[in-house]
């Protein structure tokens, strides 16, 4: 299955079923709302212990949600719809839930390395209440200079992310290729799927020049200690949500086309 096939086969259904792939858009965006309406308890100081709520939701509702998704996808690829009662389907919830508790538990090692540094981080940033003493650490990072102890642990928790987005693009088929009662049809494949999972990050293009424009904007200063203490020199904050917002907005849109690459694929796969 070529990878430009793929993204023929994508763009065609994307194209055909505009309307609805952005109801279908609208439905997932939903139910993951739903997913973390407990963060709405850390409005009040007493209940705030209740934000933990979204763990067992997230995990009784979105892997089950994701598998019905590509189900859907999978029928428009073909004569079905995209917007259909399969995304709501509650038929073999059981062996959807654990099916994807295990694809969890996978991309969970995946993300062992990046969990570990940001406890690590967090643990060492409140256990000093002395942000003097936190930049000198940063400093010792960097051999004595402070942007490029900044920039080694930018670089390690870069490691840390290429390392999960390696472990996602490796997963990213295994959905599609369950709800075509197929599990092993990606095998000797997954080379090809990892590179089509990159090339269809396209459609997240302005994300990542947002995240990266945010990056710039904050190197000047991070060699200078006394701008970060006093603040003073730090870009516009307006600024810097402005551009990450529209970031997160611009690619909106197309994220269902991202998810019927990889379906794309890996229906091209089962066709051959």
């Amino acid at each position: 299955m070529k990878i430009s096939a793929a993204f023929k086969d994508a763009f065609r259904t994307y194209g055909k079923h505009f309307g609805a792939t952005l109801a279908f858009l609208l439905v997932e965006a939903c139910m993951t709302l739903a997913v973390f309406t407990p963060l709405l308890f850390l409005t009040n100081n007493g209940l705030k212990w209740l934000v933990l709520l979204v763990i067992p939701f997230y995990l009784l509702l979105m892997p089950w949600a994701r598998v019905n998704a590509a189900a859907a996808m999978r029928d428009a690829l073909g004569e079905g719809r995209l917007l259909s009662y399969r995304l709501i389907e509650p038929d073999n919830y059981r062996k959807k839930f654990l099916y994807g508790m295990k694809r969890c538990l996978m991309l969970l090692f995946w993300a062992a390395p990046m969990i570990a540094a940001i406890a690590f981080v967090l643990s060492y940033y409140y256990g000093t209440t002395d942000v003097l003493t936190q930049l000198r650490a940063v400093k010792s990072l960097g051999g004595g200079e402070l942007l490029t102890g900044f920039l080694r642990m930018g670089l390690i928790f870069l490691a840390t992310l290429l390392l999960l987005a390696f472990g996602c693009a490796f997963h990213s088929g295994d959905r599609h290729a369950f709800v075509r009662g197929n599990p092993k049809l990606l095998r000797g494949h997954h080379g090809k799927l990892v590179l089509c999972w990159l090339c269809s990050q396209i459609t997240v293009l302005p994300a990542i020049i947002a995240v990266i424009a945010v990056v710039i904007l904050f190197i000047p200063v991070l060699g200078d200690q006394n701008a970060i203490m006093s603040k003073e020199g730090l870009p516009s904050m307006k600024l810097v949500l402005g551009i990450l917002a529209a970031g997160a907005a611009l690619p909106l849109p197309l994220l269902p086309l991202r998810s019927l690459i990889i379906a794309a694929f890996v229906n091209g796969l089962e066709k051959e």
